[in-house]
């Protein structure tokens, strides 16, 4: 028998600023927080994006699923997400080849386009359109260094059937406004999405097919054995289940022995709508090959986000762990962004930024996820979507473990597992 017990004591500043995708927009569906004992089939604790689609899948009329989250539903990591959804990974192709080979890199990368397809086919099925979109992506460089290695991975996305075309420079001048030295512009296979919109149309399915959502609930700790599990809330209510599902993001990593993710925190700014997008051809996803690189997209009303410069997060009672939004470093990081933006798309007039905020972030070290079983946890799931693909991970993650909890299928499952 495993008894979890919950961390207590300290907790870091996970989301600091003006958080843009609820800064303006009331809460027009409240939920009850658990004030009773109950069961269930399936327990999914978190209701950020991770936890929603996690219970998107389980709630099909077969299983009694309950979600729990200790705070508002959406209001953590998930209302700070950017929400680009690529099919580009973290370490690229090049690198994840070298780190995992190429068959389990091709599979990584071709699983992740998958769950884009997904997300559409998700939203399709939702009384909301939560602002999605298919978009181009153009992963580029600036530096001449890099040039013979982005021809390279150029060569294996093109080999594993990706819509991929080499960008040099003379061919950039004539689609983008900044200094590129070679990039490659994928089509069709990133999109966008609005996650707070994303996650609450989620949330609300859930509720239609008989989920029971519980939000002001935290689970304290939990024990589990090979015949169920009971989850314990801070006010002692019990929640007695087949299954459990940790949807907690990186406040999951207390469970985990290993280290799972490096923690870093990422700054974010959002323009007010502009007039045009000239100089960014097809409103496309860029990201440059920097370390750590810096990342643009835009949104339905004619925003621009743009998010970068990432500091390291260090011990819990760092300055970065709890870096407030009005520190200078804070502010630096702002600034620092909105002079890139501006520099990088001159021919944008007018550009005004009305939204700041930062938040932590983690990313495993080759780039993918944690998804499945823990060898601690007996009927515990894990879906734990670290890294800039956050939400397609989730997906990908809440998909494959439906396969396991129904049909006790581990296809893939070793290329995201603890041990790999």
């Amino acid at each position: 028998m495993n008894v979890i017990l919950r961390v207590g004591g300290y907790f870091m500043k996970y989301v600091t600023g003006d958080k843009f995708w609820t800064y303006t927009k009331s809460i027009d569906e409240k939920f009850e927080y658990l004030s009773e004992n109950i069961e269930c089939d399936v327990l999914i604790i978190g209701a950020g994006v991770t936890g929603a689609l996690s219970a998107y899948y389980l709630a099909d009329g077969n299983s009694k699923v309950v979600v729990v989250d200790k705070n508002l539903i959406g209001y953590k990591s998930t209302c700070i997400s950017t929400a680009i959804l690529q099919y580009e990974i973290d370490t690229d192709f090049v690198g994840l080849k070298g780190m995992r080979g190429e068959e389990n890199a091709a599979k990584a990368f071709k699983l992740t386009e998958q769950s884009l397809h997904d997300i559409n086919q998700i939203v399709n099925d939702l009384e909301d359109d939560c602002h999605f979109n298919y978009r181009d992506c153009f992963y580029y460089t600036n530096k001449n260094g890099d040039i013979k290695r982005l021809k390279k991975e150029f060569e294996l996305r093109k080999k594993y059937g990706f819509d991929v075309e080499y960008i040099d420079e003379d061919t950039a001048r004539k689609l983008f406004s900044f200094p590129v030295k070679a990039g490659i512009y994928t089509k069709g296979s990133s999109g966008e999405i609005n996650p707070y919109k994303f996650t609450k149309a989620l949330i609300n399915k859930v509720k239609e097919r008989g989920g029971a959502i519980y939000e002001n609930t935290e689970i304290v700790n939990f024990v589990s054995d090979d015949k169920g599990a009971i989850a314990y809330t801070k006010n002692g209510f019990s929640i007695k289940c087949n299954k459990i599902i940790v949807a907690m993001g990186y406040e999951s990593r207390e469970f985990i022995k290993k280290r799972t993710a490096i923690l870093s925190r990422t700054f974010t700014i959002v323009s007010q709508p502009v007039l045009s997008f000239n100089g960014w051809y097809n409103r496309c996803i860029i990201r440059n090959t920097a370390k750590p690189y810096t990342y643009f997209r835009s949104t339905q009303d004619n925003r621009i986000i743009i998010g970068g410069e990432d500091v390291d997060i260090g011990g819990e009672r760092s300055r970065a762990s709890n870096l407030t939004h009005d520190h200078l470093l804070s502010k630096d990081k702002y600034n620092k962004l909105e002079t890139i933006l501006k520099s990088m798309f001159p021919d944008i007039t007018n550009i005004k930024i009305q939204y700041k905020f930062s938040g932590i972030f983690g990313e495993t070290s080759d780039g993918l996820p944690y998804i499945g079983e823990y060898e601690d946890y007996p009927n515990c799931y894990f879906n734990l979507g670290y890294g800039s693909n956050g939400i397609l991970y989730s997906a990908l993650g809440a998909k494959m473990i439906k396969k396991l909890y129904y049909d006790n299928d581990r296809t893939d499952m070793g290329l995201f597992s603890f041990d790999r």
